[in-house]
């Protein structure tokens, strides 16, 4: 090989080692780029997921807030008509003691005026007619007052009836509510950031499945923050 060749055969190699090298940069770049994007999406999904979990808990923390409001104002309404109710009844009961009080003041005197028919039969007859129009009369009016007294037991029991179930309404709501924070963490579960998390938004919940994160992660997430 002629010496005058060597500068040639050197200058390739040189431009042959920059290619490579800037090759070697040129990938090295953007193979970042890419692990750059990957983590920007990543950090992406992870805060749309957190924005979701903290949507489900406001949302689930009003429902129990309302729940709780409305079953207030129900034990509220359902109180003063059982209160209601009771003064009815009593009132209801005390007529049905002073009718048959009068019945019996009434056939005590019926008696008596059958007893005196043998010394005045005509007037005796009067008496003793307009003694059984009254004690009939006594006789509706206690059963009025018998048939109110039913009514108003029947009213008392469709009363508790309703209250039952109203309360197994608001149980049902309660595991209703209790199954969508279940959903909800085991979603943010998928994610170990997202999951470390989940406390703040459903504080006294133990994490559950074959992803939970150990107690120590949430720490973690906060240092990578």
């Amino acid at each position: 090989m002629k010496r005058g060749h060597l500068p040639l055969i050197a200058g390739i190699v040189i431009l042959l080692a920059a290619a490579i090298l800037g090759y070697r940069a040129y990938m090295s770049d953007l193979e970042r780029k890419e692990a750059a994007m990957r983590a920007a999406n990543e950090y992406a999904m992870t805060q749309a997921r957190l924005k979701e979990a903290e949507r489900v808990a406001a949302a689930a923390a009003e429902a129990r807030r309302l729940a709780d409001l409305k079953a207030q104002q129900d034990a509220a309404e359902a109180a003063q008509r059982q209160a209601e109710l009771a003064a009815e009844q009593a009132a209801a009961e005390a007529a049905l003691r002073e009718a048959e009080a009068q019945k019996a003041r009434l056939a005590a005197a019926q008696e008596q005026a059958a007893r005196a028919a043998a010394e005045a039969d005509a007037e005796a007859q009067r008496q003793q007619a307009e003694r059984a129009k009254e004690l009939a009369a006594a006789e509706e009016r206690r059963q009025a007052a018998l048939k109110r007294v039913a009514e108003l037991e029947q009213e008392k029991r469709n009363a508790a009836d309703r209250e039952a179930q109203r309360l197994a309404a608001l149980k049902r709501q309660q595991e209703l509510e209790a199954e969508r924070q279940r959903e909800a963490m085991l979603r943010a579960e998928d994610d170990p950031a997202a999951f470390g998390n989940f406390y703040r938004y459903f504080p006294g919940i133990s994490p559950i499945g074959p992803n939970a994160v150990q107690a120590s992660q949430p720490n973690q997430v906060q240092a990578l923050r």
